[in-house]
Formats: structure tokens, sequence, C-alpha cells
């Protein structure tokens, strides 16, 4: 039986000598690069085509799909189906640490420092300068990682609270994370550390963040990830892992780096703030 995916390749194939001029222009697009419409907006597509977003529209409805979202589906299927495979990845590691793990550990041990190398290398340091410049000129930082990526996520608005107090972790509880956007806009930042497999819920609050001029920092494996699709800065980090689940030590890098350079900018009402809170702390006994 044909996939989704094929027979929406099929139609597009045989819709092709029908179509308008504008409307082939799009649809070759699609057909030359359908991993960018698994991942990206009907926005995204349109301009990387080189056309309106009104002619997506228009070919979605020529081929027979109500919309650009019932298009776009079989292409995000197919990136899914090269998921992550967990299971198969965690009975290999099991395999290979079957002696008494040494090996494991070394190959552990190197690829994370080379995670680090990466995401910390001379060719990003622009990029880490130039994400400090936004964070700091903001009205409201707001930080968002779902499911794996809430970790780092966590660091950089835990750090960041303690000397600036204009920060908000986003998160799911009670329901009420379309709450927290409510109030976002152009004056805002959105840290997103967003890895795949990409949290759907993640995409779709950097897609509302852009839709309201939100300037938007990714931590991302990838330029071409959705979560950096209409990101202002995207620092690329590596997340190879010898274990079965990918690793955030690069993520993590980034928010600890990221951090450090914004405390370095920091003036005096910094330190007045980081006083406050290591006297609140002591009057509390959070610490042992």
């Amino acid at each position: 039986m044909e996939s989704r995916y094929t027979q929406t390749i099929g139609i597009l194939v045989d819709s092709f000598p029908k179509l308008t001029p504008e409307l082939q222009k799009a649809a070759k697009f699609i057909l030359n690069h359908p991993e960018d419409v698994g991942l990206n907006s009907m926005r995204k597509v349109a301009t990387q085509a080189g056309v309106k977003p009104a002619t997506i529209s228009r070919l979605s409805r020529a081929l027979g799909f109500e919309a650009y979202e019932q298009l776009r589906d079989p292409f995000r299927q197919r990136l899914r189906k090269s998921g992550p495979g967990f299971a198969t990845r965690l009975q290999d590691l099991q395999r290979r640490g079957a002696d008494d793990g040494r090996a494991l550990y070394q190959e552990l041990r190197t690829q994370e420092l080379e995670n680090i190398a990466r995401t910390l290398s001379d060719d990003q340091f622009s990029v880490f300068g130039e994400t400090v410049e936004t964070l700091w000129n903001s009205r409201r930082v707001y930080v968002l990682g779902l499911r794996g990526a809430y970790a780092p996520a966590f660091l950089f608005h835990y750090a960041h609270q303690l000397f600036r107090d204009k920060c908000q972790l986003l998160d799911t509880r009670a329901g009420i994370f379309a709450d927290q956007l409510r109030d976002i806009n152009e004056q805002d930042a959105l840290l997103v550390v967003s890895f795949p497999p990409y949290t759907q819920l993640t995409i779709d609050a950097v897609d509302y963040a852009a839709e309201s001029g939100v300037q938007i920092i990714a931590i991302t494996d990838s330029v071409l990830s959705p979560a950096a699709h209409a990101a202002k800065h995207t620092i690329v980090t590596s997340n190879e892992s010898s274990s079965f689940y990918h690793s955030f030590i690069g993520a993590l890098a980034a928010c600890q780096t990221l951090i450090t350079l914004l405390v370095a900018k920091s003036g005096k009402d910094s330190v007045d703030i980081v006083k406050e809170a290591e006297k609140q702390l002591s009057r509390i006994s959070a610490y042992w």
C-alpha cells in the first residue's frame, strides 16, 4: 500500500501540467524540498519558494486538500517515521556495554566533550554576543523547553531570575500554557530549547510568538529546525550521544554561557538583586 507521502507526491506530479505558472513554482519547491515542507509553516515555505502565502493556500486547494496543514501532514509524518528509535539504541547500548563498561565510558566522555566544543566554538562567539544583546534589551524574556529540553531551559530561567527580575519560564502545569503567552509582544524575547523529535507544543508556541513579532532565540540542533524557522538568533548545539537518549550537554553549555555573558554585562542593580536573593534564601534556610 502506498504511503500518504507517496500518494501526495503523485498528486503533485500528475497535477503539475494543469497548474498556473505561479502554482507550478510553489509545487516545484515542494517536490524539491519535502523536508522543508514537513518542518515549516505555510508562511516560511512561501518565503523559501519565492511566492505569497496565498499561493501555497491556493495550491493546497487545487490539489484537493482543505488547507495547507492537510497538504503538509504527509510530509510531517514522513519525518516522524525516521524518529528516535530509542528501543533499538538501548539494545545497542546494552550490547556495547556488556563488559565492564570502560570502553563505553570513554566513548561517552569523548562525545560529550565534542558536543561542548562544537557548541562553544569560535565560530559561534558572534551569535552568542548578538543573543546577549537581544536578551538584555528585551522587556521580558520568556523561556521554553518541554520534555527533555526542560532541564536546560530551567537552568537558564533559575540563574537569570537570581540577578534580573524579568524572566518567565513557560510550562504546561494546570493547562495554562496558552495563558502565559497572552501578553507577549515585539518588545519581548523567547528563548526556546528544542531537539528532535520536536515537541509539537513547542513549535506551536514558536509560531505564535513569531506572529506576535517576538524576538526568538533558538537553541537547537540545526538552522533547519522548526524551532529556528523564525528565529532572530540560532545557537546550534550538538546533541549526539553514545547513550540511547539525546545529549543535552551542549544545550546546558549554551545556557550557562548566555547567563555568564549577561552577568558580565549587568551592573550594580544586578548585584543588589543577588544580595537580596541570598538574604531571602538564608532566612528560609534553603541550604543545609
